[in-house]
């Protein structure tokens, strides 16, 4: 509750500045906040590197072939992003499945439909 008293607070002291700039406040300035990533700028710094060879060693792990949605997840958590999967798996599950379709049409993986027939399952192409 204080925190939003505090807001509002500021928030009167800027608009008495716009009609008397003389005016002084003690309102504080409120700190900006230090942490703005967002969950697409969180899985695009995942992404840097080399994925496609983490991509690899998951798929080669996996004891049957796998969705690119559990695949990203597995991926994130590996990589130390085990609190914010939740947050984030909808932006990664999407990039990794176009990074597995780029990987198999250089004849890295193959996929193979569901039963639902909307999702693929991805393995390694051996």
């Amino acid at each position: 509750m204080v925190p939003a008293f505090q807001t509002q607070k500021a928030a009167f002291a800027t608009v008495i500045k716009v009609f008397d700039p003389s005016a002084t406040s003690e309102a504080p300035q409120q700190p900006k906040r230090k942490d703005r990533s967002t969950p697409g700028r969180r899985v695009t710094d995942l992404l840097r590197g080399d994925v496609r060879r983490g991509v690899l060693e998951l798929l080669r792990d996996a004891e049957k072939p796998i969705l690119a949605g559990d695949l990203s997840k597995q991926f994130a958590e590996r990589e130390g992003f085990g609190a914010e999967i939740d947050e984030i798996s909808p932006n990664l599950a999407g990039r990794f499945s176009g990074l597995l379709e780029r990987m198999e049409q250089t004849g890295l993986v193959r996929s193979s439909g569901t039963s639902d027939g909307r999702r693929r399952l991805w393995e390694i192409a051996r």
